[in-house]
């Protein structure tokens, strides 16, 4: 499965010009205690929120890692004071001497990861978009503004930076911003210099797919919809949690997941984020290496090798979206879960007429729907009459 659960080509990790050497109250005042249990961040490693009197500063901070690989350079943070609209910012000194500062609620909005749209359509806010990535959201209506000219077109964060006419013209207070490779900082600077507030949304350093889920609570406290957010955390939470009581239950399973990408090589699900949805289903990975935040939850591996260490899985993901075909029919006869009939492929909830893919959309907010598909794909005694989704069985024969 393409980087584990969610692609992008590259986490590129990158320092907005708010680079801080602590975090902390410093001199910008005294932490306020949080109202309650509920207003923390918890799934989350890569960005906190601390509560002020009168705002709120989110740190944010990770580290470059490459897509397939591991992390290059310093680890990167940045700073950014959230102030209610109308009401009167911090003295940008000490500690937030190089934050920027958001009006929030923050009510035009531009992004270039479809993951982000589907946060703000969670939180009922989508209307609020005035650019995205380009014409293949799965979300029907978001798709039709797009078509329509309601919504422009600034590019797909994890190929190119955003383009900066159509950006500007859309004229948004606020660009939610996913990198895809570290050269796309000197066009951030540029964008910020040009008068766009920008906010780095590092969701694919996340070594936890709850963590990236829970990426929704900054895009609630953006744009007022902090309760509505901590409500749909709270939600996937109990799912989640159903989900893995029903699977401890069950005996453990054997698994791999992998997808083919030509050339006698597979990109192999091995650590983190991926790897996590797989334990908490009560399989056991048998491509499984230790989590490690500095290196990406894929992993490339040869075609002996998959079949040295993969052969006695019960089940196998062996298809994404964008898998080459593989044939070899002698090969696959090597694997157990191909001879017993348990072969699936992250291939569901797709608009093949659009190149709509949910799995990269609504999927990352929903982990508790993937970790469902996964439960039932090992446990078939769990199945009952609940639909597969995102992971569906496979028929590779048929290619």
């Amino acid at each position: 499965m393409r980087n584990g659960f969610q692609r992008l080509k590259t986490r590129a990790l990158v320092c907005i010009g708010l680079l801080v050497t602590a975090y902390g109250t410093g001199s910008h005042g005294q932490v306020v205690a949080q109202a309650d249990a509920d207003a923390a961040i918890r799934h989350a490693k890569t960005f906190t929120v601390s509560q002020h009197d009168g705002y709120q500063v989110v740190d944010l901070k990770a580290s470059i890692v490459s897509w397939g690989a591991g992390a290059k350079g310093p680890e990167q943070r940045a700073r950014v004071v959230l102030v209610p609209r109308g009401k009167p910012a911090p003295a940008l000194t000490g500690d937030l001497d190089d934050a920027s500062v958001i009006e929030v609620p923050v009510q035009r909005i531009a992004v270039n990861l479809a993951a982000f749209e589907a946060m703000l359509t969670a939180l009922g806010v989508d209307e609020r978009l005035v650019a995205v990535d380009g014409r293949r959201s799965y979300n029907d209506e978001i798709r039709e503004r797009v078509f329509a000219g309601e919504l422009a077109q600034i590019g797909y964060g994890w190929h190119s930076p955003p383009t900066l006419d159509a950006l500007l013209g859309a004229k948004p207070e606020l660009l939610l911003m996913s990198m895809g490779d570290l050269s796309h900082t000197a066009q951030m600077e540029r964008i910020r210099s040009l008068g766009v507030p920008v906010i780095p949304l590092f969701i694919e350093s996340e070594p936890h797919y709850m963590g990236r889920m829970e990426y929704i609570r900054l895009v609630g406290l953006l744009t007022g919809r902090d309760k509505q957010a901590r409500e749909f955390v709270a939600m996937v939470e109990r799912n989640v949690e159903s989900l893995k009581t029903a699977a401890a239950a069950q005996p453990t399973k054997d698994v791999i997941s992998a997808w083919y990408s030509g050339s006698g090589r597979w990109m192999a699900t091995v650590r983190n984020s991926g790897a996590a949805l797989l334990r908490d289903a009560n399989a056991r990975n048998l491509l499984q290496e230790p989590d490690d935040p500095l290196r990406d939850e894929i992993q490339k591996l040869g075609t002996e090798q998959m079949i040295l260490r993969g052969r006695d899985a019960d089940c196998a993901i062996l298809r994404d979206s964008h898998s080459q075909p593989f044939r070899d029919q002698k090969t696959l006869e090597q694997f157990r879960a191909y001879r017993e009939g348990c072969v699936f492929g992250a291939l569901g909830m797709i608009k093949a007429d659009v190149d709509a893919y949910d799995f990269y959309e609504r999927a990352v907010i929903r982990p508790d729907l993937v970790l469902g598909d996964l439960v039932r794909m090992l446990h078939s005694e769990l199945r009952q009459d609940e639909p597969f989704r995102y992971i569906q069985p496979e028929e590779i024969a048929s290619e």
